[in-house]
């Protein structure tokens, strides 16, 4: 399966915590989703995308997962979110993946954008820890 990253997800090291494996530099594509904003959630350090006609939303496809990395992944994200196929764009092209669409009824967008770079100097030691002491505690595990 291929899903569209735009998060925190985005972070390799958060990624190998998540799947309990470092993917290869080869499982990434740089792609982007166009129509979408990426926003930090409101009580959150991390983002959700949300419609906005005028925005595109940069990120990457990572592919090769299985359905044991998907069940992980989907654990990780918690029921904020579902799993819904949007097109993006790699290459000039579009073409349609998986992407961890917010519940926009559990999330709700602050006003402030997100960038990667600024949360991981600001807020990826703490949560990465968070991380690994929910990982650590139980099978099944959300979004620290």
């Amino acid at each position: 399966m291929r899903f569209f990253f735009y998060g925190t997800l985005l972070d390799r090291d958060v990624t190998a915590l998540v799947l309990g494996r470092r993917l290869p530099p080869q499982a990434y594509t740089d792609a982007s989703l166009p129509g979408h904003a990426r926003r930090r959630v409101q009580g959150g350090t991390y983002p959700i995308v949300i419609a906005d006609a005028c925005g595109e939303v940069s990120g990457a496809i990572v592919g090769g997962l299985s359905a044991r990395d998907v069940a992980r992944l989907a654990a990780y994200e918690g029921p904020g979110y579902r799993v819904v196929p949007l097109r993006v764009k790699v290459r000039g092209r579009m073409t349609v993946v998986s992407v961890f669409e917010p519940i926009q009824s559990r999330l709700k967008p602050s006003r402030e954008l997100w960038n990667l770079r600024l949360w991981q100097r600001r807020h990826k030691r703490l949560f990465v820890e968070r991380l690994k002491r929910a990982l650590s505690g139980r099978p099944a595990y959300s979004r620290p």
